[in-house]
């Protein structure tokens, strides 16, 4: 090892063994190169043996960074280096001691979304109620199993919990008092899920550091071997160890231990997972003696770069290391800076998100020009969220750029694995139709669009299932080659239906993939540099790992069961790990800025640099832990955005030459962004920006092979929910309303529905029993009533009512069923007693409308209209979900409408006029009311013109968004679903 290549601060951290050693190593001043040259001056210099050597780090790739890098360093062999992740290495300790704090030496590891399907299986021995909604009781899970995982991050046991719960005092307050059955609840609900772990030999991630931790305090023995053993041990990222983690460390930390941890607070982003910022101040004060090096040499950037990064995390302050310790962390540049009048650190600020990303790939193209020397794997796109990513990914496209985008999850929703799980759908229940849906626009097969067509509106005007419609081709007018097609797939399904009879999933995927073509497909593709075809089979190999481990583990992997599987793991939340291979070829980088930690790219555009976006708006952790209970110091400022800042240092010290921040007025709303606050304490703004809002001609695109032309049937009138349906995603309308594809129902749907019918037939018998005063729906009243004279059925008629309209349809199973029809039953009752004494004999139910708005129509039904003696009337609609005493603009558009068409159409008009539109939540027996000016109504109409517009010239790109794509009838066929 030539001692020329370290600066004199790594030198010395290299070689000091003397006692505890903390190095303050900030970005781009060799860390790793620091740990790996000191494991290889340990060894060299014979001043301990291999297996006494214990480095620890965050995750797999680091360790096998280091290990690596040893590897490179030495230039003899070794027995054993324990480098490994912290989990890793607790995992190893329980596998050789559990039996000593009574765990079975046989224990299996749950993976996050295992524990959420064991947590399911077992829900009925959970005693919950705060935590158990009415109509989703597992809507928690995730949520408490996060929070069971922090405890243990936290060493906080099940007993210490509850203890803490029931000290609460309650001081005859109300609110107190539920406090402490909420945290109580927890506690027992924790104590339940471990009990249940060691009682089927089962353990969490949180638990291999929380149970080795145990182990070492309990058992003092043990403790001093592993003591012994470890002579030198070294932490690598201790900025992103937690509680446990610094505890474990400590329990085996010796007399004679020689610990070196290496951090930099500045780049601790990992707080969502646990990860405690503090815990190197918790080092100075359990190591006082410890020695602090600090690493400032950056080899990586330009100090422009270096100093618009200093500047920004300063704001900080006092919270980090540096005022702390009183320490300089500022960085000190050894490249060379290129010769340039421009400035290394720029701002891009434009007025939509459209040219935002464009000017971002025009400025990639720029460079990638006048640089020869620059690959595309030298830029990169820092997107705060992965959601952020698809306008960059659609403008790279556009220019024929590669890219890859190195999320670190999502598998389940690439286009590949979204058609293998389609096809093993329809193979288990062939009658879905949108799983056949999916497989008749399989890529490679090329049938027209007019064949689609002509199947999906076909089968909907005869009642086909599209599996007949594949049968029936011919006598819905599809062509020779698109009926071929059809017979092909049903061939294949045929071949499916066989195997799975006897053989597992994997093989009926794989005979599906040779058969149809699939696999040919890709195998040419790829030898024609089709990059996202590349993509797609390292995609299929990762899947096929999964449905191989899955039947491993699996005493019975039959089709069936796998799909009940894979719909349960969806339902827990888990998109799929996704493993991004090594070595791919030549490309932008598109990846999250978590994602780019420890990377480094000659030209780094970090983009959508905006208020709620980046910083990313607050978000509670769901459940929090009591704040007695937490053992970190907290610090004195705002937790939140001195994450946010920290990853924006990593983020602009990715760069080595070149660093763009870029930004817009308008993601999309009424309101236009501000800058990140990050900008302004830079001395960016916005104003002075040249900013248009015209429309930029498309770039030009390479001719697409024609799929069969054919003209779409667009409605003639539109509802308010397919407008609606449009604003959400237009590609979500397309499925739905141009398709038809069809849909599955779901339970809030059909007790939505049921609510609606009962309480429109329960009206119309009040307007029945008041007839002799009132001559029609829409008549002149011909007396007024008052509140106390009105006939009204009584409750149990309502009930009955209720009964009749039942929908039993698309509820998850018995037991869901009966908890809606129950909790309908106490909506209703509740409702009654709410109205007794103040009636209404509605003047209109159910009341059908069109109207016109511009050259388009509009048409819909106002679920009720409530009419005063002075001619005022009420309009009312019915909502199931939760009630809102303060709603949007966007939400009062539904009776804007209402109000509208009240209005102006002559049949409403001699009932009166508009004075109180309400929505009227019966869920919570809430009533939320306004009235729409006209100006408000004019806008209105005004949007809604616009909406359709889009709709007739065939405006239907995808735009997904995580609340539209959850809530979205077609998330299991689109690949677009965030």
């Amino acid at each position: 090892m030539s001692k020329q290549e370290l600066n004199s601060a790594q030198k010395q951290a290299v070689e000091y063994t003397k006692g505890p050693l903390l190095i303050v190593a900030g970005a781009g001043t060799g860390k790793t190169t620091v740990i790996t040259k000191k494991i290889a001056y340990l060894l060299e210099n014979k001043l301990t043996l291999p297996e006494e050597i214990l480095a620890l780090t965050f995750n797999d790739k680091a360790a096998a960074e280091i290990q690596d890098r040893v590897d490179d360093q030495l230039s003899i062999g070794y027995t054993d280096i324990q480098i490994s992740t912290f989990h890793a290495f607790c995992q190893k300790i329980l596998e050789k001691h559990s039996i000593d704090i009574g765990l079975s030496n046989q224990f299996k590891l749950l993976t996050q979304t295992a524990s959420w399907l064991f947590v399911r299986k077992n829900f009925a021995k959970f005693n919950l109620d705060y935590y158990r909604p009415r109509g989703n009781p597992f809507r928690h899970i995730y949520e408490l199993l996060q929070h069971f995982s922090k405890c243990k991050d936290e060493m906080i046991s099940p007993e210490t919990y509850l203890e803490h719960a029931l000290a609460q005092n309650e001081s005859g307050d109300e609110a107190a008092s539920e406090e402490k059955k909420r945290l109580t609840e927890i506690a027992n609900a924790y104590s339940t899920y471990n009990q249940l772990l060691r009682d089927n030999a089962l353990l969490d991630f949180g638990d291999l550091i929380y149970y080795a931790n145990e182990l070492l305090t309990k058992r003092a023995k043990i403790r001093q071997e592993y003591q012994k053993q470890y002579k030198f041990i070294l932490v690598d990222e201790f900025q992103d160890v937690n509680w446990s983690q610094y505890s474990l460390l400590q329990l085996l930390t010796g007399r004679d231990t020689q610990l070196t941890v290496v951090g930099d607070d500045d780049q601790s982003i990992y707080a969502f997972r646990g990860a405690s910022v503090s815990n190197i101040l918790h080092f100075k004060d359990d190591f006082p003696e410890a020695k602090e090096i600090v690493l400032s040499e950056n080899f990586r950037s330009v100090q422009p770069i270096l100093d618009t990064a200093y500047t920004s995390i300063q704001n900080n302050n006092p919270d980090r290391l540096e005022v702390k310790l009183n320490i300089d962390k500022s960085l000190k540049s050894k490249v060379k800076s290129p010769k340039s009048k421009v400035s290394p650190v720029a701002h891009l600020h434009h007025a939509t998100l459209d040219q935002e990303a464009r000017a971002a790939v025009d400025e990639i193209l720029r460079l990638k020009k006048i640089d020869e020397s620059a690959e595309w794997d030298d830029f990169a796109i820092l997107v705060r969220a992965n959601g952020h990513a698809d306008p960059f990914l659609h403008e790279l496209e556009n220019s024929r750029i590669p890219y890859e985008f190195l999320a670190s999850a999502g598998l389940f929703r690439q286009p590949a694995i979204i058609d293998c799980v389609n096809y093993l759908t329809a193979v288990d229940s062939y009658l879905t139709d949108s799983a056949l849906f999916r497989l008749l626009n399989l890529p490679f097969l090329n049938i027209k669009e007019s064949d689609i067509q002509k199947i999906t509106h076909g089968a909907k005007k005869k009642s086909f299932s599209y599996y007949e419609a594949f049968k029936r081709g011919k006598e819905l007018g599809v062509s020779d080659e698109g009926q071929a097609i059809c017979n092909k797939i049903v061939s294949a399904l045929h071949d499916g239906m066989q195997r799975a009879r006897s053989e597992k999933p994997s093989i009926v995927l794989y005979n599906f993939l040779e058969k149809i073509g699939y696999l040919a497909y890709l195998a040419h593709e790829e030898e024609q540099g089709n990059r996202p075809v590349i993509r797609a089979i390292y995609h299929l190999k990762q899947f096929f790992d999964y449905l191989f481990e899955y039947e491993t583990i699996t005493a019975d992997p039959k089709l069936s069961n796998f799909l009940e599987h894979f719909n349960m793991i969806s339902e827990a939340g888990d998109r799929g790990a996704l493993y991004q291979p090594n070595d791919t070829p030549d490309s932008v980088n598109i990846l999250t800025i978590h994602a780019s930690k420890g990377l480094e790219f000659k030209y780094v555009f970090v983009v959508n640099m905006v208020e709620d976006r980046f910083p990313s708006r607050r978000r509670g952790d769901g459940i929090e832990i009591p704040s007695d209970l937490i053992k970190e110091k907290l610090p004195e400022g705002d937790s939140h955005f001195q994450e946010e800042r920290r990853l924006f240092y990593v983020a602009a010290t990715r760069a080595k030459e070149r660093l763009y921040f870029t930004s817009a007025d308008d993601y999309g709303g009424t309101r236009s962004k501000k800058i990140s606050r990050f900008l302004n304490e830079l001395g960016y703004v916005a104003e002075g920006e040249k900013k248009t809002t015209k429309l930029i001609p498309k770039r030009a695109e390479a001719p697409k092979e024609s799929k069969g032309e054919f003209v779409y049937d667009l409605p003639k009138a539109f509802s308010f929910s397919q407008v609606k349906s449009y604003e959400t995603c237009p590609y979500r309308y397309k499925l739905a309303h141009i398709l038809k594809i069809p849909t599955k129902g779901s339970a809030s749907f059909s007790f939505g529905q049921t609510i609606h019918s009962t309480l429109q037939k329960f009206y119309g018998r009040i307007q029945e029993l008041n007839a002799a005063t009132q001559t029609s729906l829409f008549g002149e009243p011909k007396s007024n009533h008052t509140t106390s004279n009105i006939k009204v059925p009584a409750l149990e008629e309502l009930l009955k009512i209720y009964e009749d309209s039942w929908i039993v349809d698309w509820y998850n199973n018995q037991s869901q069923r009966e908890e809606y029809y129950q909790n309908g039953k106490d909506i209703l009752t509740t409702f009654y007693k709410a109205e007794d004494g103040n009636w209404t004999i509605p003047v209109g139910l159910e009341s059908w409308f069109k109207i016109k708005v511009g050259e388009y129509f509009i048409h819909g039904r106002i679920d009720r209209i409530d009419g005063g003696p002075d001619k005022s009337l009420e309009i009312i609609d019915y909502k199931t979900g939760k009630g809102k005493e303060k709603i949007t603009a966007e939400d009062k558009e539904q009776l804007l409408i209402y109000q509208i068409a009240v209005e102006e159409l002559p049949e409403y008009k001699h009932l009166g006029t508009p004075k109180k539109l309400t929505y009227h939540y019966v869920n919570d027996n809430l009533r939320t009311s306004f009235i729409g000016a006209p100006e408000d109504l004019e806008k209105l109409k005004s949007k809604l013109h616009n909406t359709i517009t889009k709709i007739h010239v065939g405006d239907f790109v995808a735009t997904p968004s995580q609340f539209a794509c959850d809530y979205c009838e077609f998330k299991t066929i689109c690949e677009y679903r965030v």
